[in-house]
């Protein structure tokens, strides 16, 4: 790192916004984010919304694995347990269905909870064998509840107070709106009390709980959080489709969302999430975008899903290997190459 003195005071130390460089890149997110839907056709604007969605729910994932280091291969479902939620409010309660996100948060939150006892005796790749296993079990849940693999949410559902999400440029603003609203609160748990604790119980639970951290307790905040974000995130994927599906939440779902948040930067909650959904979500299909029409031409057309998983098995590998810390610290040290220019030694 380079030497020098960075901030002189606690208020410094604890700002939100640090640098002027931060100041800058904020204020061209926030032009980006309100000039997307002039600049973007249909499609593309399509993918924007589901880049936000995927943004909530590993900014959640992040927070239990990358801050509180609990392994969880059950993201995926409880993100269908929160589309689930609103289709059902919608379509059997006659609930609004931006009303019932909240709903889906807390009930995929409630079932998190539950799922977390594991983790209080269990560590490693024994918790992750036991959330695969909650995993297979809400995916059998699901089945069961949804055999047809298709459950429709009204679209009458999608309008509140005059505004009409079935448009894709209304749900598009919404969809951001919620985006950055839990972006803002993850920044903040990852610098609050709570958030310290989840980094202690990740380096070392035993010297955690010596030092007066509750370690259940912790542990089964980061899994409540990690939930609630799924819930959310699953919530908005109920509204931006016509119907929902199982198949869309399965374990392979499930490993994709670790996968982002490994390539993104494990613990950098906000941007690292970010930077590992727009590589391996948006990034792959603009890719396959791309490459179908090759294979299609070369007669390969059936090789294009091996070839999926193959390149991001490769991306996530390479990722680990070269950089352990993921895409944001490769961000970090280009931040500060221009921050502390023409002095960056």
């Amino acid at each position: 790192m380079p030497a020098g003195v960075f901030k002189e005071t606690y208020e410094a130390d604890m700002a939100f916004i640090r640098y002027p460089i931060h100041k800058a890149a904020l204020i061209a997110a926030i032009i980006a984010l309100l000039a997307a839907p002039a600049v973007l056709d249909r499609y593309y604007l399509s993918l924007a919304t589901t880049a936000l969605i995927f943004w909530v729910a590993v900014m959640g994932l992040n927070i239990t694995v990358g801050l509180a280091g609990q392994i969880s291969l059950a993201h995926a479902a409880l993100m269908g347990v929160g589309a689930y939620t609103v289709a059902h409010a919608a379509l059997k309660l006659g609930l609004n269905a931006v009303l019932a996100v909240p709903l889906a948060g807390i009930t995929a939150m409630a079932i998190s909870v539950l799922l977390s006892l594991p983790s209080f005796k269990l560590k490693e790749y024994y918790l992750a064998m036991a959330s695969l296993a909650a995993q297979l079990l809400l995916e059998y849940a699901f089945s069961r509840i949804d055999p047809d693999q298709y459950t429709p949410v009204p679209p009458e559902a999608k309008v509140l107070a005059g505004v009409d999400l079935n448009n894709p440029v209304n749900l598009y603003y919404f969809t951001a709106l919620v985006a950055v609203l839990m972006a803002v609160i993850a920044a903040n748990i990852a610098r609050s009390t709570y958030g310290r604790a989840m980094k202690a119980v990740r380096d070392n639970d035993v010297a955690a709980s010596i030092v007066g951290v509750d370690v259940p307790l912790t542990k089964a905040l980061a899994f409540a959080i990690g939930g609630f974000y799924a819930g959310v995130a699953g919530g908005l994927y109920a509204i931006y489709s016509v119907g929902i599906g199982w198949e869309a939440f399965t374990l392979i779902v499930s490993i994709e969302l670790l996968g982002m948040v490994l390539v993104g930067g494990p613990g950098r909650v906000v941007w690292g999430s970010l930077l590992g959904v727009l590589t391996l979500r948006t990034g792959w299909t603009l890719l396959e975008s791309q490459l179908t029409p090759l294979l299609s031409a070369l007669g390969m057309t059936a090789y294009a899903s091996a070839f999926k998983y193959i390149v991001l098995g490769a991306v996530i590998t390479a990722t680990i290997i070269l950089e352990p810390e993921g895409l944001i610290a490769v961000l970090r040290r280009v931040k500060e190459y221009f921050r502390l220019w023409p002095y960056s030694y």
